[in-house]
């Protein structure tokens, strides 16, 4: 069976969706499945972090909205490809020469839909009911969007299939520095991330004992000003630093000299800034929700995202008792089992079932 991703994003822009895309396709790659690189015309000269990757390329022909209805199905005619995976979740034209499979990794758009700007969230809601009406085939990475995915669409049942991502493109165990100086958020200030509640948590928590500085790193979201405007409010604006977008080396400087990371978001599909923080040895406070709660129960301390004294308390028990020696043991055996290779073996077993 061979396959095309639809790589229409900027690959060079690591976020979570952008790196499900480009280490699903090393993997299939490092195991020697059949596949093509479709990518925009515009990203001709930049280079993939993909072995072997140059040979398999092919660039989108101008103009897209006319050629997309035609050269997508020349190219698997010519290629002999069956499946077309977008990666980045927007479809092609239907065609009766290749299925399409695409992942959703949340659906937040329907089921927090105030906490990001509408214009952003009306886009995400057509891109995922056009993927619930026209995809052959849609992968999900945890049980927790799978559930959310058929309370909306439950007509999608006989087509999805669970394909938890991989954690060992953070395989490297870096070393954390000995000069310790703050506690750590990592994510884009926006309402899904509950910066609000932790800033409440932390007010709270230094009112009993001292406590480290806080650093958010992540860029300006949706609703930042009133973010950034609540440590003044709650009486801790010189304890707290918003980073903004910070390069991935300063980023690095902040896990290495972190106390522990706090990522008590409201809603996470999967969540890679958890086990990124696993590499640096940190203790990790992190909600027990969506699929945060589903994978890294056991390796991080786990709190309610809606009430600020429990991420107060998830806190405390990062900061006075670290990494258990049973938080370690799941972490090693986590690692083991979310690996790139398993979503690519998955996301092939997933797209054979439809198939047959």
């Amino acid at each position: 069976m061979k396959i095309a991703f639809n790589l229409d994003y900027d690959h060079t822009k690591c976020t979570g969706i952008g790196r499900y895309g480009i280490e699903l396709m090393s993997a299939w790659v490092k195991v020697g499945m059949e596949c093509e690189l479709w990518m925009l015309r515009n990203t001709k000269g930049s280079s993939l972090p993909i072995e072997e990757a140059d040979c398999r390329i092919r660039h989108f022909p101008f103009p897209r909205r006319l050629t997309d209805l035609f050269w997508p199905s020349f190219r698997t005619l010519a290629s002999g490809i069956s499946w077309v995976h977008s990666t980045n979740g927007i479809l092609l034209p239907n065609s009766p020469f290749f299925r399409q499979v695409a992942m959703v990794h949340d659906l937040g758009p329907y089921l927090y839909g105030e906490m990001k700007a509408d214009e952003d969230t009306r886009p995400w809601k057509i891109r995922l009911r056009s993927i619930a009406e026209r995809a052959d085939c849609i992968t999900v990475n945890s049980n927790s969007t799978m559930q959310d995915l058929l309370k909306i669409f439950p007509f999608v049942e006989e087509k999805v299939f669970l394909t938890p991502l991989g954690i060992d493109h953070f395989s490297t165990n870096h070393s954390p520095s000995d000069k310790k100086s703050h506690i750590l958020a990592v994510g884009t200030v926006e309402p899904r991330k509950n910066i609000d509640g932790l800033l409440r948590a932390y007010a709270s928590l230094l009112q009993r004992r001292e406590l480290p500085p806080l650093v958010i790193a992540g860029m300006d979201g949706f609703r930042v000003e009133e973010y950034k405007k609540l440590p003044s409010e709650l009486g801790i604006e010189n304890r707290v630093r918003f980073t903004g977008y910070i390069t991935d080396s300063k980023l690095a400087d902040l896990y290495a000299t972190a106390f522990c990371l706090v990522h008590p978001a409201h809603h996470e599909g999967f969540g890679f800034t958890v086990p990124e923080a696993f590499t640096w040895k940190l203790p990790v406070v992190a909600s027990n929700t969506g699929g945060l709660g589903e994978f890294f129960s056991e390796t991080a301390w786990m709190v309610n995202p809606a009430d600020p004294e429990s991420i107060a308390h998830g806190i405390e028990l990062a900061l006075d008792s670290g990494v258990t020696a049973e938080q370690e043991r799941k972490r090693e055996q986590l690692a083991r089992e979310l690996t790139w290779e398993s979503c690519a073996g998955k996301t092939l077993e997933a797209m054979k079932a439809i198939s047959s």
